[in-house]
């Protein structure tokens, strides 16, 4: 009997192993002030996860917005690898300092508006550590953050959202300068045209995910010349966190949440490159 043959695609090998190499990095954990204010009314103390290159810089840097549960040991696997590629990475918490653990169930307890403000605070904060280069700060986002990370560069989502609250809907502009780059990684909701980003955005979504409605990115994505890149990557038959290794669940109201390893390994490709491109 002949010998079963063994095919082996060694690019997609090789793609896995760059993403799920072991990396060095570790994370400090930081607290810096905040500019919106508690139900008490007291300024939010916002604490942080800073993962940084070795050596003395300056680095290019990265704003990283949760999801609506917090950080996640996906999250902390992206800030290791941010930081293999030679930049800082903050991942901003935005619940325990406002006491919440899990906002999946109430997505707007904390405001919109204040979770874009404390991206805004996490760049100032960046900024004034010596190890920063002040001229190259991106933001990524997951899911919830995924959605806020639209909303930091594109005024017309951020005030799609400030106007579903009163305390924020005078405001005339957006907190603080652009970020240099941006990355969503399936955004929960994307509300407005993105002809307006202030920053090149790269997407990343599944097409069978059913909690980020594809109908709403793809009627808003730019049409016509547009200052900036806007670019929406939908990989086909993959879920909700696509880029969380081990996650295979699926909730109460059906929406399927599950790692892909491909999608993963082509993510973190691109995500690599749009930062190199865009981060000079």
């Amino acid at each position: 009997m002949a010998a079963k043959k063994t095919i082996i695609n060694w690019g997609l090998v090789c793609i896995l192993i760059i993403a799920t190499v072991t990396l060095a990095a570790a994370a400090d954990t930081v607290t810096f002030q905040g500019t919106t204010k508690t139900k008490a009314g007291d300024f939010v103390a916002l604490k942080g996860k800073l993962t940084k290159p070795q050596g003395d810089g300056p680095f290019p840097a990265v704003v990283m917005l949760h999801g609506c549960r917090g950080i996640d040991k996906a999250q902390d696997a992206w800030a290791e690898r941010f930081a293999s590629w030679g930049y800082v990475a903050l991942q901003v918490d935005s619940l325990a300092p406002r006491g919440e653990k899990d906002i999946c169930a109430t997505p707007f307890i904390i405001p919109f508006p204040s979770r874009v403000q404390d991206a805004y605070d996490g760049k100032s904060y960046l900024v004034g550590l010596p190890f920063v280069d002040r001229n190259r700060i991106a933001i990524a986002g997951w899911s919830h953050g995924g959605a806020l990370t639209i909303a930091s560069v594109s005024p017309r989502n951020y005030f799609a959202w400030a106007n579903l609250n009163m305390a924020y809907s005078a405001l005339a502009q957006k907190p603080g300068a652009p970020f240099q780059a941006a990355v969503a990684f399936y955004p929960w909701i994307c509300v407005a045209q993105l002809n307006d980003s202030e920053a090149p955005l790269l997407i990343l979504t599944g097409e069978a995910d059913i909690v980020t409605p594809m109908a709403f990115l793809k009627t808003n994505m730019p049409t016509g010349k547009t200052a900036h890149e806007v670019i929406l990557k939908v990989y086909p038959g993959v879920y909700h966190t696509f880029d969380a290794e081990g996650v295979d669940t699926t909730s109460a109201t059906g929406a399927r949440f599950k790692y892909d390893p491909a999608a993963a390994a082509d993510a973190i490709v691109r995500v690599k490159e749009f930062l190199a491109k865009h981060m000079r």
